[in-house]
């Protein structure tokens, strides 16, 4: 196994004050799990920053709950990380992601409706590295307006960096999410 050590019982100064803002920041929204910022917090100001983006993202974007977990669903299903999949599935659910949809992802096939089917095609080309056509972008931009667009492509990076974290330190699963 390749785990990184657990420092938060260790962290002191400003380290622990980091530390603490990001348990506190994550229990005050019912998370009561670190996954990934466990190994982070061996390099806290990264934890910090990485932390903040997560958090705006899970709790203050402008993108929709359904439309946000399709997109973590998404990724951990294109990256094969399990922990994103098994981490964020009932919260997909919860969100209103339909049952039909969850299934498309996770077969990789399905044939989606909207929203989803344009989010997807967004997605691809993201993960491709390719401009995305005009007349998509005004697709998305019309749907979720410029900052939407602009946090589905950037929600793509950040789950993949989140995806790595959780594969390349073995983070274990949280309890609440291992019913699989």
């Amino acid at each position: 196994m390749s785990s990184l050590p657990d420092p938060t019982a260790t962290l002191s100064g400003e380290n622990k004050k980091i530390y603490d803002d990001i348990a506190s920041r994550r229990a005050a929204k019912g998370v009561h799990h670190l996954g990934p910022y466990v190994p982070l917090l061996n390099h806290a100001q990264l934890a910090k920053h990485i932390e903040r983006l997560g958090y705006f993202y899970k709790f203050e974007s402008d993108l929709p709950r359904d439309i946000y977990q399709f997109i973590v669903l998404e990724v951990g299903r294109q990256s094969g990380v399990n922990f994103v999949w098994r981490d964020h599935l009932e919260k997909a659910r919860n969100a209103g992601v339909p049952d039909s949809v969850i299934e498309a992802i996770a077969d990789g096939k399905g044939d989606l409706d909207e929203p989803y089917k344009m989010v997807r095609s967004l997605m691809d080309w993201a993960f491709g590295f390719k401009s995305i056509p005009k007349e998509l972008q005004d697709q998305v931009i019309a749907k979720f307006g410029v900052d939407g667009l602009l946090e589905i492509v950037t929600l793509c990076g950040f789950y993949t960096m989140i995806g790595m974290v959780n594969v390349c330190f073995d983070v274990p699963l949280p309890k609440e999410a291992d019913h699989s």
